[in-house]
Order: structure tokens, then C-alpha cells, then sequence
């Protein structure tokens, strides 16, 4: 194919025609594990006597499992309370159409060096989705038409003034802050302001809508510097932008997460959700499931957006108390399977601004029924169990499919996750993320959401985990 690219990343293909950004990231997690309530598993139990650990990490996503696993490594004992009766946080692994599919976390790229190493060393094998063979953009005339994908260059120009001097104001992807002096403006824009700046047409707005206001949530919401700091974990480079949403891991993100906890041999308790954590000085008591826990450490590892949930006994400080307050994973992300009749292709639809739905491409497997769709939105009207809803937002984009049945979830009803991928709003980055991810007391925070590196992805949260399980671990020293 002519406007065809294709690029060799760490043995692995990347190719701008494969995937668009899915956006459901972020951050997004993988899912396994379901147990009976407070049941525990792995190595150890828990019982009336023995409730006091030298660690506990609330929350069993990749965030929680990674700095479970470093604190056990550390000689640690070490317990996992989580409010599901799955491990993952916010990904989810589950069927349609007699399909395996992921509600959350769905690609890896070498790049996400964390993540990979960890794919890699666990032997799980890696599958590339194939490309789609059409695109639908957005008309001057307000509609939607077909179009050949030689068409997505024009969305890529505009992206990259989108992000233009990113390398300059974001020298270092892993180090958002080395060039502070330069992002005091720049950290107070949203989507939105960048876009005027820029002079976009409506039409060109609705172009490139897909890759950035809908990941923020909407125009209005989402900061630029979030989107700059992707591009730059992107090495600044479009096609690598896309190409990190080609590569799933067989057998899902379950499979990655199961395998870790299990090498961990770390304890959970499942459908344990904390409503309470008290933080004495020398010990942190936590409240979960009408049962108290001791420890000297506690790593707090659920989404940013639930923090104002539990009841810190001592109040959080101010940072980060706003910050759940403002939102930092979407809080109106919605990922949706569609069954459609038939074989239509492999669409990769770009949905216009304030579309029902954002971005809709084909689940790499065909169903005994035909084609199966993805859709993700971030619109607070879509409802994601809705056949008939669903039917008109696709009538509108791709005519005369005819939709059969749909299973969705909407992430900012989930009380335990209350919104999706990760995405800073305007002045988050420089005014919260470095105060979050310090040590409160005996209190650690870990999770995709403040990850300095790939936020809103796995690799961040593996960062974040890592990184906590480690300070954790030098406070049950001082215990």
C-alpha cells in the first residue's frame, strides 16, 4: 500500500495504520483472580490473631501487585486488601461473542520498557493486531465520510503542531519537570486553549479530536502538557505515537498480573474495600471489611479519583485531597464492544468532537456473528448497555450496520475506580504530582495516575508500585 509506514521498534512492528491511541489506558490495567469474599490467596492466611503485616498495599492492580512483590522480596510480610473480587484495578479481562476482550488495558509497546521486560521474562507471547483497511473522518458538511487512509496523514499533521516544541519544553520523557522554567505557561493550557491558539477550524478540531481531546476527557478538560508528555515517551514521533497500541499480550493482561502476584506468594483478601486507614506514628491501622489490620507501612495504591473515598483518619494533605477532588483519570470513560451483522471491513473511525462515540476500530478476532467493534468515549451521555443508542452513534458513522448486541463498562460509575485512563488536567503536573508521590507519614501512594513515565499505561504503574513497594519498605525499617 503506498501511504503504508512501517518501523521496527525493539524487534517488535509498529505501524501507523494498525491502531490509533486507544486512550484506554491509560491507564488502564489488567484483571484477574476471583476469589470468595475475604477469601485469601497465594502464600499465607489471614486470621483473628494475625492481622499485623510489616506492609500493606490496598489495592490489587499492577500498581498494588508490583509493590506487593517488592516488599515481599525485600523480606517483608506483606498483605494485599483488595475491594474486588478480581485482581487488575482498572482493566478487566472478560468475554463477548465468544471472544476474549479487555475492558481496560489491552496493548503493550517495547517501549513500556517495564511492562515488556515483564511479558518477556514471565515467557508470555505477544500477538501485533492487523491493520484496519479504511478510515472515517469527520466533513466540512458535518457528517461523516469514508475515506482512504492515506487520510490519516492530514490528522497527523495536526497533532504534531498540537505538541510542537515538546522536545525543547519536554527534553526528558521520564523527567517531566526538567525544564520547569519553561512549562509554568504551558501547564496552565488545556486541549482547548491550544487549539485556539493553533487557529483550528472547526473541521480540523473535529480531525484531530480522537487523539487528543478525547483522551482528556474533552477539549475543556484535559492539559497539554499531558499530551506532550505521551509524545515524548513517543520519542516525538508519530509513528510510534499509534504503534504503541498494536501489541497485546496472549492470554490478556489476566495473564501478565496473574503470573506476578503468583510469583510474589503475597496474601489478598478479595472484596475487602478499605473505609478507613489511621496513621499512629509508629503503626497505620486499616479498616477493611468490619475487620482491622495493623502495619508499619501502608502503600495506598487505588486510582487517584477514590482517594477522598476512604477515610484518612488525620485528613490528607491539601495536594491531595484536590487532586481526587479535580479528577486525574477520566471520570466519563467509557470503553464499549459492539457485535455488528456480517463482515464490514476493519473501520478505524475517528469521531468528531462531542461525539457519542470517540474512536471505534475492529477487535483483532472475528465472531460466528461477524464483526466485532471497540468503541471509547468519553461523552456523559452514552450509555454503554444501550443497543439502541449504540446503533445510532454507529448508523451515524458507519451507514447501514446493523448492531446486534453490546456489553460495555462506563469507569466513572465503578466506586472503585470512578473514572478511566489517565489524564492531568491544567496545572496537575506541576502543582500536585511531585507532592503526591512523597510519603505521607507512614502512608505511600502508588498508581498509574502519578507516574512520572507512561501515566495512564501499565509501564506506569509497574514505575509507580515499584518505586513505593521500595520507600515502603525503608519505613517498616524505622517501625
Amino acid at each position: 500500500m503506498k501511504h503504508k509506514k512501517e518501523t521496527l521498534f525493539g524487534g517488535a512492528r509498529t505501524t501507523r495504520r494498525a491502531i490509533l491511541k486507544a486512550g484506554a489506558a491509560a491507564g488502564a490495567l489488567g484483571a484477574a483472580g476471583v476469589a470468595s469474599a475475604h477469601t485469601a490467596s497465594a502464600a499465607g492466611s489471614v486470621t483473628e490473631t494475625g492481622r499485623s503485616y510489616d506492609a500493606i498495599v490496598i489495592g490489587g492492580g499492577f500498581a498494588g501487585v508490583s509493590a506487593a512483590r517488592e516488599l515481599k522480596a525485600k523480606g517483608k510480610r506483606t498483605l494485599i486488601l483488595e475491594a474486588r473480587d478480581r485482581i487488575g484495578g482498572r482493566a478487566w479481562s472478560s468475554t463477548f461473542s465468544g471472544l476474549p476482550i479487555e475492558f481496560g488495558a489491552t496493548w503493550i509497546h517495547p517501549s513500556q520498557t517495564r511492562v515488556w521486560n515483564e511479558v518477556q521474562r514471565l515467557g508470555i507471547a505477544t500477538v501485533d493486531d492487523p491493520n484496519p483497511d479504511f478510515t472515517v473522518f469527520a466533513t466540512e458538511s458535518g457528517g461523516y465520510a469514508k475515506q482512504d487512509l492515506a487520510f490519516l496523514d492530514q490528522q497527523d499533521a495536526i497533532l504534531r503542531k498540537f505538541v510542537e516544541g515538546a522536545e525543547t519544553y519536554m527534553p526528558n520523557a521520564y523527567d517531566p519537570f526538567s525544564r520547569e522554567d519553561l512549562l509554568v505557561d504551558l501547564d496552565k493550557l488545556t486541549l482547548g486553549d491550544r487549539a485556539r491558539q493553533l487557529r483550528l477550524s472547526t473541521l480540523e478540531t473535529n480531525w484531530v479530536s480522537a487523539t487528543t481531546g478525547a483522551y482528556g476527557g474533552g477539549f475543556e478538560r484535559g492539559s497539554l502538557t499531558q499530551l506532550a508528555r505521551w509524545w515524548a515517551l513517543c520519542g516525538y514521533n508519530t509513528e510510534t505515537f499509534h504503534g504503541i497500541n498494536v501489541t497485546r499480550p496472549v492470554g490478556g493482561m489476566k495473564t501478565v498480573v496473574s503470573k506476578m502476584l503468583a510469583e510474589s506468594g503475597v496474601t489478598v483478601l478479595y472484596n475487602t474495600p478499605v473505609t478507613k486507614v489511621t496513621d499512629t506514628g509508629s503503626r497505620v491501622q486499616v479498616t477493611a471489611g468490619g475487620l482491622v489490620y495493623d502495619a508499619a507501612a501502608v502503600v495506598v495504591a487505588v486510582p487517584v479519583n477514590t482517594w477522598n473515598s476512604i477515610n484518612f483518619s488525620s485528613g490528607l494533605p491539601a495536594e491531595f485531597s484536590r487532586l481526587s477532588t479535580q479528577s486525574v483519570g477520566v471520570p466519563t470513560a467509557k470503553k464499549v464492544f459492539i457485535q455488528v451483522q456480517g463482515d464490514i471491513g476493519r473501520p478505524l473511525v475517528n469521531g468528531k468532537s462531542g461525539a457519542l462515540l470517540d474512536l471505534v476500530l475492529t477487535h483483532a478476532d472475528k465472531s460466528s456473528q461477524g464483526t466485532v467493534l471497540i468503541a471509547f468515549s468519553v461523552s456523559p451521555n452514552l450509555d454503554v448497555t444501550s443497543v439502541s443508542q449504540v446503533q445510532g452513534a454507529v448508523s451515524e458513522v458507519l451507514p447501514g450496520t446493523k448492531v446486534l448486541s453490546v456489553k460495555g463498562q462506563d469507569w466513572g460509575k465503578d466506586p472503585y475506580a470512578k473514572g478511566g485512563w489517565t489524564f492531568m488536567r491544567p496545572g496537575q503536573l506541576l502543582g500536585s504530582l511531585r507532592v503526591v508521590r512523597q510519603p505521607y507519614g507512614r502512608l505511600v501512594f502508588a498508581g498509574s495516575d502519578i507516574a512520572t513515565g507512561w501515566a495512564g499505561y501499565v509501564d506506569g504503574a509497574i514505575e509507580t508500585g515499584v518505586r513505593a513497594g521500595g520507600l515502603a519498605a525503608g519505613l517498616t525499617v524505622r517501625s
